[in-house]
């Protein structure tokens, strides 16, 4: 199924002030891997696209002379600037999405998306990046997992709660059917046909607090979509998270991954 989840600007209305805080964190060690991969020197231009609170565009401003963040929700777009004050003044962030892709926007050496490949037309995407990727550019695509070999007893179970909440939600319903086309699927029918997979595993100390901001940010939790049973859902979780912490702390298995594609 390639068919694109159809576009809501807000979706992630209700999640952005929990996004930072509730999504596992990209690994600095992937960030300066794919910054070398794409032979970034300081002088090239960055797109973040979906660029949410801005967590990619932020961690490669040091490799690039500026970047251009796209992200549809002003709540993302507004905590992205806050945080990118002073630390990374060669990041514009404007409102706008995949649909938005212009020639005007000039050239750049690196695209990013992470975790917001799957709400785009994903080739009608990399069509459009095809006119604005360098020659010799890439497009890289970032997301998180954890490892189907982790030991820690919580995290099974606490995927599969937030899984028995959120199965209701369409889009998550489409982008879980075994008809759905893997992103790898997709860049291997495009311009951006040479692809290249780093992956980072890392043992993470995790709060209590922390991983219930996650439920809260994933838009097939939000409360517009569960009413009520978003305090049902928070309870449970709660109450399984404390039975496993020590002292309010967990560990968590987290596998930073991306997919770098060339033409």
């Amino acid at each position: 199924m390639t068919d694109p989840i159809p576009f809501i600007p807000d979706r992630f209305r209700q999640a952005a002030a929990h996004y930072l805080t509730g999504r596992a964190a990209y690994s600095p060690r992937l960030i300066r891997r794919v910054a070398l991969a794409a032979e970034l020197d300081g002088t090239q231009r960055l797109l973040d696209l979906g660029c949410g609170p801005g967590q990619l565009s932020i961690a490669f401003a040091s490799w690039v002379a500026d970047g251009l963040a796209l992200d549809p929700e002003p709540g993302m777009l507004r905590i992205a600037s806050e945080l990118g004050a002073g630390i990374a003044p060669n990041i514009v962030f404007r409102n706008g999405s995949s649909y938005d892709l212009a020639d005007d926007m000039g050239r750049f050496r690196l695209a990013v998306i992470g975790r917001a490949f799957h709400w785009m037309d994903r080739a009608d995407t990399l069509r459009r990046l095809d006119t604005l990727i360098e020659p010799g550019g890439a497009v890289a695509l970032f997301g998180t997992s954890h490892p189907e070999s982790a030991t820690e007893p919580w995290m099974a179970d606490f995927r599969s709660l937030l899984d028995q909440y959120a199965q209701a939600d369409p889009a998550r319903a489409r982008r879980k059917s075994v008809d759905w086309v893997s992103h790898e699927a997709v860049l291997l029918q495009s311009a951006f046909a040479s692809l290249e997979r780093i992956s980072v595993v890392e043992r993470r100390r995790v709060s209590v607090d922390a991983l219930m901001m996650r439920p809260l940010s994933m838009s097939s939790l939000s409360r517009s979509r569960l009413g009520d049973k978003l305090d049902e859902l928070m309870e449970r979780a709660k109450q399984l998270l404390d039975t496993h912490a020590c002292d309010g702390w967990l560990d968590e298995w987290v596998e930073s991954t991306a997919v770098i594609a060339r033409r």
